[in-house]
């Protein structure tokens, strides 16, 4: 049967991968959200642009409507993105407190397991060197005797 340390600290590793994965899908959330971002901001200047060359050459009052609407819309979706950057950067900052926290608790039942290893280790050696002062006492009693 296992000690119960090395099961704790078992344990205590799956949560800390648990953590960790969790960090890795908020982490991967937040920069597909900051791509998103990147490429309405992309968007954004492409039509600033057509909008200012069509502004330039003869155009219908329809035609530049369409682009302002468009960039109207793109301006709502790029507030949206915003917000959801911000939600996936405090995701992230959730997880990895929490990563953190489940890491600081692993390593701190490591320790304890370390230390129970070392307790046991130390009382075999004990045991073995009474085991030993036993054995050559009874030696020399033995060859007194003689």
């Amino acid at each position: 049967m296992k000690p119960i340390w090395e099961v704790l600290l078992s344990k205590a590793e799956r949560e800390v991968r648990i953590a960790q994965q969790k960090l890795a899908e908020a982490q991967q959330k937040k920069n597909l959200a900051i791509e998103r971002r990147e490429k309405l901001d992309k968007l954004m200047i492409e039509y600033s642009e057509q909008l200012r060359s069509v502004q330039l050459r003869s155009h219908s009052t329809g035609e530049v409507g369409n682009y302002q609407q468009f960039i109207a819309q793109l301006q709502s979706m790029k507030n949206r993105s915003k917000q959801e950057l911000s939600a996936h950067e405090e995701d992230c900052a959730v997880a990895r407190k929490y990563m953190m926290l489940r890491e600081h608790e692993r390593l701190k039942i490591e320790l304890l397991a370390q230390r129970e290893r070392e307790k046991f280790e130390l009382a075999a050696l004990t045991r073995e060197n009474r085991e030993i002062e036993s054995n050559a006492l009874q030696q020399f009693n033995f060859k007194e005797r003689i």
